[in-house]
């Protein structure tokens, strides 16, 4: 069974580096250019071609202008370059400036165990990540080979929006009975199917470690031996991928440098082998291939163009079908792509380049061929020069109509290694059959099918093919009619084209400097990134300074310059200050203050704003020690009554003083009345008509006759009642008598007076404990201060004969008022 990932390689592998030749600079040498890449192996995510491994040549620039000799410097990075099919280019370029590249060494520093450099071998790609599998490393004592099973894959995006995602590179296991011990085979990638193959090539005898051109010495090491197997990756789900390796049927050979193309036909499509030999010169480190060997090879290998295999890739099942046509004889190294007919009537398979396998000296092809299927015909669509042929190169199809060319070797007919003709990068149109210069991702059309195509299968430009099957014989197999006459859900493939272009450098030659790779160089990277933190800390620094200031100015509203002005404090929280430290049986003093305007309500301590009222001399107002809420004598039309000599002897003879101050104003209690026989009598604040329903206070006897009319206090009551003064009240006729008090009785410093109540039925006192004042007059200046007394006098009303006398002590807020109370008698008294 597949284990999981060991680990993650460091994020720091993925860092983009200056693509240049990374080894080998010469005196002298100013630039450097791609020369040719020997056998590498890619794949496309999305709208990046990939591309990793294999072995590259660099051509050395001087600073005289001319050219050194290639240099193959290794890759001592580990390097993957990629190739954006939004980046325009021309082949007359130095085409060097249009890869970037990551690496798969700790750091961006050498190549190891974690990310060896391969030659050959395949990848495997769907929409979101690669698999690289096979291939052949160099033999080092640098640092220890990778495990049998170790695999390497690259994650570029999630396939599951919900999972925590970052990419970078992995290093996966294969089953058991697997390994990668396996080379030069060919490797195809099916997106849409999440499916990866990887068909032939070759191994060592013993199926054991396999090294890059051993010694004759080392042969077991050495991969001469043809692989019958085909090995299958299923990425349908990200993580959990899956391996399946098959063994191939008698009738499909096994052989060395074929292409594998899926074609989109029946349910999850079919696979077409095509080309490869037997018993190749690259297998050998001389280059060199024996003479039976050679023969058993040109006997053998031609059929691998006349007969094709094909895999039903939902059935799992193999057949071999004959061509027709011309073949282009026995070839290896080539590439491949695809292109189906607008009505998917053909699919046209590309072929270009390779070599016989045998003669590595020899003329190398630079013909393009076409096998169309279903019809199995061969045709050659563009026939090139052997100067510009090349082998070990890879091809990839950015647009329907257009195939980009990678890379690939000449032939070495003498002792020096020659640069690929035309340039590093070749560009075919598919639907003219011509070569092309540039490559510009705002141009391409959809595929349009050859004339030489089209005339030899039927149809026109947009398919319409009337050569359904192989002329004459037919299929070999009569399964395969329905196979190939069954259509395939094409809306399962995903297109990303097309790209939008991105600017590129045009110069010929990229001026690349040996420093520009060093590793103590400062990286591309270091600017941008400086760039955001200096940028983050600067809006930091901005917002630190803006919230500092809105600090210091809130501080200021409120109240952190505690004076009004230069020597004065500030009267609220003054006065309010004072009254909470006052104790209840105490008598308030009178403040006064300068005449600097007081705003009416502070935030602090939520006082009520309370409208001026006229003040009237001559009225006696006395502290109200507790000003918490009644919870007695709803609806009476009751208020508490004044205590004291003042209010026992109902007269003061230097009425009421006060200060000028804004506090004074609140502290502002009723008007004076005088009884009928003009006896002087405490003043009083307006009182609203009682309601009917409120029972006489003479009715009550007792507390609990008061308590039972608490129910009809309204919150808005509730919510005013919590500052009254205590004051004189006056009373009808009906309601009790004051009491009567001795002269020289006072309130206990430590407990609250005792109401007493007397009604003209019962003169005898019954005492009554009254919790705090009754609902404030409702009159035009009704006070919303804890005083609560009304602008209004009382004059007018008919003589009162009941006083109730109370001091209620508040253990929560204070009246906030100035006053000045004399504690002698008037005249008379």
């Amino acid at each position: 069974m597949i284990r999981a990932a060991s680990f993650l390689v460091a994020a720091s592998l993925f860092v983009r580096l200056v693509v240049a030749q990374a080894a080998g600079w010469t005196d002298g040498q100013v630039n450097t250019t791609m020369c040719q890449w020997d056998s590498p192996r890619a794949a496309v995510i999305r709208d990046t071609l990939y591309i990793d491994g294999g072995y590259l040549w660099w051509q050395p620039g001087m600073a005289d202008g001319s050219l050194g000799s290639p240099i193959a410097d290794g890759n001592p990075l580990g390097l993957v370059y990629l190739l954006n099919f939004s980046t325009p280019f021309n082949t007359s370029q130095n085409l060097t400036s249009i890869f970037t590249t990551i690496s798969k060494a700790a750091g961006g520093g050498n190549s190891n165990n974690i990310g060896p450099q391969y030659y050959d071998g395949g990848m495997f790609a769907n929409d979101y990540e690669w698999f690289t599998y096979g291939g052949l490393l160099a033999t080092t004592d640098a640092f220890r080979s990778p495990g049998k099973d170790v695999v390497t894959a690259y994650e570029a995006y999630s396939s599951d929006p919900s999972r925590q995602f970052a990419s970078g590179y992995t290093i996966k296991y294969l089953p058991d009975g697997l390994t990668r011990y396996v080379s030069n085979g060919a490797a195809v990638s099916v997106p849409s199917e999440n499916l990866g193959f990887y068909f032939g090539g070759l191994r060592a005898a013993s199926s054991g470690p396999i090294y890059y051109q051993p010694p004759n010495s080392n042969a077991s090491i050495r991969a001469d031996t043809q692989s019958l197997n085909m090995v299958e990756l299923d990425m349908s789900v990200q993580q959990k991928e899956a391996w399946t390796n098959r063994t191939l049927p008698p009738e499909v050979p096994g052989r060395a440098g074929a292409e594998l193309v899926w074609v989109p036909i029946s349910e999850r499509g079919v696979l077409v082998a095509i080309g490869g030999v037997i018993f190749p010169s690259y297998a050998n480190s001389s280059q060199k291939v024996n003479a039976s060997a050679t023969a058993e090879s040109k006997k053998q290998s031609p059929t691998f163009m006349s007969t094709v295999a094909v895999y039903d890739v939902a059935k799992g099942v193999w057949y071999e079908q004959a061509t027709t046509g011309s073949p282009p004889g026995q070839l290896t190294q080539g590439c491949t792509v695809l292109a189906s007919a607008q009505d998917y009537s053909s699919h046209n398979i590309y072929w270009y380049g390779g070599f016989d396998g045998l003669n590595p000296k020899g003329d190398f092809s630079d013909d393009v061929w076409v096998l169309s299927i279903p019809s199995f015909v061969w045709m050659k669509v563009k026939s090139g020069t052997a100067a510009h042929g090349r082998a070990g190169h890879r091809c990839t199809k950015p647009y329907p109509d257009q195939m980009i060319v990678v890379g690939g070797y000449t032939s070495s007919p003498g002792l020096s290694l020659n640069c690929l003709d035309g340039g590093f990068i070749q560009i075919f149109n598919l639907s003219s059959a011509e070569w092309m210069t540039s490559y510009d991702p705002s141009k391409w059309s959809n595929y349009t099918v050859p004339s030489v195509i089209y005339k030899t299968i039927g149809g026109s430009e947009t398919g319409h093919a009337t050569e359904t099957s192989p002329s004459p014989t037919g299929f070999t197999n009569n399964s395969m009619k329905a196979l190939f006459d069954s259509k395939y859900n094409t809306s399962k493939i995903t297109t990303w084209y097309p790209y939008h272009a991105s600017p590129t450098s045009n110069n010929n030659r990229t001026t690349l400097l040996p420093e520009a790779v060093s590793k103590s160089s400062t990286p591309s990277y270091l600017a941008p990134v400086l760039g955001v933190v200096l940028g983050l800390i600067f809006l930091s620094l901005v917002v630190l300074g803006v919230l500092l200031w809105r600090r210091r100015k809130l501080l200021k509203l409120n109240g952190t310059a505690t004076q009004s002005e230069p020597g004065t404090m500030d009267n609220r929280r003054w006065v309010t200050n004072w009254l909470r430290a006052t104790p209840t049986y105490a008598k308030a003093p009178t403040v006064t203050t300068d005449e600097t305007p007081m705003t009416p309500r502070t935030e602090e301590y939520e006082v009520p704003y309370v409208p001026d009222v006229p003040e009237m001399a001559g009225v006696p107002v006395l502290e109200m020690e507790d000003t918490s809420r009644p919870t007695e004598l709803h609806g009476t039309g009751f208020v508490p009554m004044a205590t004291g000599k003042a209010a026992a002897s109902g007269r003061h003879p230097n009425g009421l003083a006060h200060s000028p101050s804004t506090g004074s104003h609140v502290s502002q209690t009723s008007s004076v009345s005088r009884n009928s026989n003009g006896s002087g009598r405490p003043g009083i604040s307006p009182v609203a008509t009682p309601r009917a329903d409120s029972p006489s206070l003479g009715q009550v006897g007792t507390r609990s006759r008061i308590a039972s009319d608490l129910s009809d206090f309204s919150e808005t009551d509730r919510g005013h009642l919590r500052g009254i003064s205590e004051t004189s009240v006056s009373t009808d006729g009906a309601y009790a008598a004051p009491p009567q008090l001795p002269e020289s009785a006072a309130p206990a410093p430590t407990e609250p007076p005792t109401v007493t109540v007397t009604s003209e039925e019962d003169p005898t006192p019954a005492p009554l404990s009254v919790v705090s004042p009754l609902t404030p007059p409702q009159v035009t200046h009704e006070s919303g201060d804890y005083i609560g007394a009304g602008a209004t006098g009382s004059a007018g009303r008919a003589p009162q004969t009941t006083q109730t006398t109370h001091q209620i002590q508040n253990q929560n807020r204070k009246s906030n008022f100035s006053e000045k109370l004399d504690d002698s008698d008037g005249p008379g008294n």
